[in-house]
């Protein structure tokens, strides 16, 4: 579990998906768009109504929380 602080100050709790999940997200063909990163968040739990009033920076840092406590972050892996 990781915990990232939003720029609104608060602070939010960050679990990796499921398998079923990530293999889901695989099975969907890629695209340019931000659909993927929604659908990565709707997954790990944080529904519309949470990320509509986030700025976008926000939202992009929840994805990167979610990826890398999913797979594991470069520092992780070197230790």
């Amino acid at each position: 579990m990781r915990e990232i602080t939003l720029s609104t100050g608060a602070k939010v709790k960050v679990l990796p998906l499921k398998c079923k999940d990530v293999r889901e997200l695989a099975a969907i063909p890629k695209s340019e768009d931000f659909a993927q990163v929604f659908g990565t968040l709707e997954r790990a739990g944080f529904g519309y109504d949470f990320l509509d009033p986030l700025p976008f920076p926000d939202v992009l840092a929840l994805d990167r929380a979610v990826v890398a406590e999913t797979f594991g972050s470069e520092e992780e892996e070197k230790n």
